[in-house]
């Protein structure tokens, strides 16, 4: 149809003026390519990152109940259950992370068409999530970013793709300022090192692409056999009976 060579022409339009920005970004010195696949880049001022933590500090004033943020994480909240996605979190990802990805990580998406935000929160003291073990995230995509907190140790450890044979040309350790966040491919095998004072304070999102995971599941990295359930809401594929519009399964 008439529509699809215009289609094309504005995507590859897009993915130009990205890469074109992307180049300024690094000149400016607000991306850094830490090896290939790992990317650091500034993605909040510190004034929205003492909004966002205001915010949070009240839900967890209000007693209100909370999802653990994952299966490995205890302190931290699902930024949905807060009201986060169709203001901030879906327009963060729709319009900056999926340009920047489809650039970046170009191998890893087909356009990122769901999410699941959440933050994370470490404590030196005890009682608190000190580090994370060695895993790779449920997600096409990650972004990490530093929120909030004074610590010490406390950095990311990277250590190559969970689908590739370990190198030491892999290894990479990267400590965020506040308000910059990691960008990499959801299958990076990926460890917090253990917080040793203070507290540290993240923001989440893993960048799922439908389009990539419905023909391989990130997890265990075959063709996806997805059944009905009501033990989990929207993992980001749309092979039947899933679907992404409201984290609900077809009959």
């Amino acid at each position: 149809t008439p529509q699809e060579p215009h289609r094309d022409f504005v995507a590859a339009a897009r993915s130009k003026a990205v890469a074109e920005c992307i180049f300024d970004m690094k000149d400016l010195g607000l991306l850094e390519e830490v090896r290939p696949g790992i990317f650091t880049l500034e993605v909040f001022t510190p004034e929205f990152c003492d909004l966002l933590e205001r915010e949070l500090a009240n839900f967890a004033a209000s007693g209100l109940p909370s999802t653990p943020p994952n299966t490995m994480n205890r302190h931290g909240v699902v930024l949905a259950e807060l009201g986060f996605s169709d203001r901030f979190v879906g327009p963060l990802v729709s319009g900056y992370v999926d340009a920047m990805a489809a650039v970046l990580l170009p191998s890893r998406t087909r356009g990122l068409d769901s999410h699941r935000a959440f933050t994370v929160l470490y404590h030196a003291s005890e009682g608190g999530d000190r580090d994370l073990a060695l895993h790779y995230d449920n997600a096409e995509v990650t972004l990490n970013v530093n929120i909030g907190g004074d610590w010490e140790g406390g950095e990311v450890s990277f250590h190559g793709l969970a689908t590739e044979p370990e190198s030491d040309a892999d290894l990479a350790t990267v400590r965020l300022k506040r308000g910059w966040g990691v960008l990499h491919a959801g299958q990076e095998l990926h460890k917090a090192l253990p917080v040793t004072s203070g507290t540290r304070h993240n923001l989440v999102i893993w960048c799922r692409s439908s389009g990539v995971r419905n023909e391989r599941c990130p997890m265990c990295d075959e063709a996806p056999r997805c059944l009905p359930t009501s033990e989990f809401g929207d993992e980001g594929f749309t092979v039947p009976p899933c679907r992404l519009s409201d984290s609900t399964w077809d009959a």
